[in-house]
């Protein structure tokens, strides 16, 4: 048994005993009249509360409601201390009475969560603390009189004996009091405007029994201010009394229904999905069966290893404030194998995993399909963004190329020509001075064809069309500014477009490593994986890199995309960037 178990027990058998105890003072009390009726019924009132909240404890351990109504409870509880005919045990009921009225609005602002999420809320709740406990306190001390009880006993707590005193702290906590109910009526009208439809259904039995007590208490501690009677001794009238007393079986009434009307509708998906009948989206059936029109279905990409939408965009996630995420796997399927898609839906429907988990696994074949046309649509979009942009790349590339011809061989070709011309012209007048424009020219020529095998490198290298992908990367890590180790080749010769690939991705890495990482060294891999080419280079650089910053990462994406394949950029600050492409052949 769990330590938590083992509390909820302990609390259980301590209301028990508490009840007992109540039932004991009611049916000996010297001033109640209704002993039979008393003992029964304000005994089993605490005992449905703390029963309840400790089930709603149980069942969501992390939500504060159930232990707030598990409050109520051993605050009503304590409040019977008041059919005591000892005085010290009457005056501590008494001054415990009006506390489970605190503890029942902050359970009521609190619901469903337990936590109350607004400004307003939190001062209602803090004042009716400090009401009842703080200001009350002088009224006590003061000599406050229970001249209300007939036949009570004295005040255990009076240090002086200043009645009329103490009755001006009682007219005040009455005031604050009604103030605060009528605060708390107004509450909980805004939090049904405010709630979403599967919200407003599932607190609809708690909220609107909680709307009529409050309207009654209001009424009740009102008519207390303006006539006769002590605040710490008012119980609410038969109405307010039955209000109170159904709290804790509207709570369970809301559950059930809840889960009777969910389950009922996920039973009708079932069926209208094997009958193969579907007239209506995916979507609206599940939103449907579970009650919440503003239901979401994000669908799992294996090829962006992300959640996308139905026309395969991305989708941002954790979802906003009121929404959570619920996914859905194949059937058999553990949790650690990738879902099939996830139900965005309202967090009030959290309160059932369960019901929301069996519509997912009653639609999960729907949601396969649906989720390969998701992705089938997110790789035909890709693929045209990525055809779009190499076509932008190739483009600046040609025009890049036509620069660099123009300013570099072609310059030095027309430098040739006119030395050529010079040199003939002098070959017989001063053959010396033609001789040094040969040389001159022979020089210009290397010069050019070194720049245009540069040129041709960059296009496509002649090693690796001759040689394959291993020789051509240990070219490239002999020429970087740093120690590059090439740890792992593919022996075998690979389609030509992945080698390239494959090529420019380490490229590309190891020219950004020389202009940005400074780093002390760099390690290249190419594994091949089943029928993929894993492609990794890493550094001990600065990290921080951004793939979205420079063109150059952003060409390498697309021409990777263009493969059907994915590149991935990992450089947290200060630990080095490590650049994967993974490309299928």
């Amino acid at each position: 048994m769990s330590s938590l178990r083992r509390a909820l027990v302990g609390l259980a058998v301590l209301a028990v005993g508490f009840a007992a105890v109540d039932a004991v003072l009611i049916a000996t009390s010297g001033h109640e009249d209704d002993d039979v009726v008393t003992a029964v019924l304000g005994p089993f009132i605490g005992v449905a509360f703390v029963g309840t909240g400790l089930f709603a404890w149980a069942r969501r351990p992390t939500s504060r409601f159930g232990a707030l109504m598990t409050g109520v409870g051993f605050a009503w509880l304590a409040a019977g201390l008041t059919y005591s005919d000892d005085a010290l045990v009457f005056s501590l009921g008494s001054y415990l009475s009006p506390l489970y009225i605190v503890l029942l609005g902050h359970m009521l602002i609190a619901f469903p969560t337990g936590r109350i999420s607004t400004t307003a809320g939190r001062a209602v709740v803090a004042t009716g603390y400090l009401n009842v406990l703080v200001l009350l306190v002088p009224y006590y001390v003061l000599g406050g009189r229970f001249d209300a009880v007939p036949g009570a006993p004295d005040n255990a707590f009076a240090i002086w004996d200043e009645p009329d005193a103490a009755a001006i702290f009682e007219s005040v906590a009455q005031l604050v009091g009604a103030g605060l109910v009528a605060a708390l009526f107004v509450l909980l009208v805004r939090k049904r405007q405010l709630a979403s439809p599967p919200q407003r259904r599932a607190m609809a039995p708690v909220l609107w029994t909680g709307l009529v007590l409050a309207l009654i208490l209001t009424a009740t501690l009102t008519g207390d201010l303006v006539g006769t009677g002590n605040v710490a001794q008012t119980f609410p009238g038969l109405t307010a009394l039955i209000a109170f007393a159904f709290l804790p079986f509207a709570f369970l009434l809301g559950l059930a229904r809840s889960r009777y009307t969910r389950a009922g509708a996920v039973s009708e998906l079932v069926e209208r999905l094997n009958e193969g009948a579907t007239v209506e989206h995916l979507r609206d059936a599940l939103a449907r069966a579970l009650g919440d029109r503003s239901l979401q279905l994000v669908y799992w990409s294996r090829q962006q290893e992300r959640y996308v939408d139905g026309d395969g965009r991305p989708v941002p996630l954790p979802p906003g404030r009121g929404r959570m995420l619920t996914e859905v796997r194949a059937p058999g399927a553990t949790e650690d194998t990738h879902p099939i898609a996830a139900i965005v839906h309202d967090t009030a429907l959290g309160d059932e995993p369960g019901i929301v988990r069996a519509a997912g696994a009653a639609a999960a074949l729907a949601l396969e399909n649906e989720r390969l046309e998701a992705e089938l649509r997110a790789r035909v979009a890709e693929l045209q963004t990525s055809r779009r942009k190499l076509i932008e790349v190739g483009m600046h590339e040609r025009r890049a190329l036509e620069r660099n011809l123009h300013d570099g061989a072609q310059q030095r070709l027309v430098a040739l020509s006119l030395q050529l011309g010079l040199a003939k012209g002098k070959v017989r007048k001063d053959p010396d001075a033609a001789e040094q424009l040969l040389d001159a020219a022979r020089e210009e020529l290397a010069a050019a064809l070194e720049e245009l095998r540069e040129l041709a490198r960059g296009i496509h290298p002649a090693i690796l069309t001759d040689r394959g992908l291993g020789p051509a990367l240990e070219m490239l890590a002999g020429r970087a500014p740093v120690p590059v180790e090439v740890e792992a080749v593919p022996m075998e010769r690979l389609p030509v477009a992945v080698e390239a690939a494959a090529y420019f991705v380490v490229a590309e890495s190891l020219t950004n490593l020389a202009k940005y990482a400074d780093a002390g060294g760099a390690s290249v891999r190419a594994i091949r994986q089943d029928a993929q080419l894993v492609v990794e280079v890493q550094d001990d650089g600065r990290g921080g890199a951004d793939p979205s910053a420079g063109s150059g990462l952003r060409g390498l994406a697309d021409r990777v995309a263009a493969l059907d394949g994915r590149l991935d950029v990992v450089s947290p600050p200060g630990e080095g960037t490590l650049v994967r492409a993974v490309l299928p052949f």
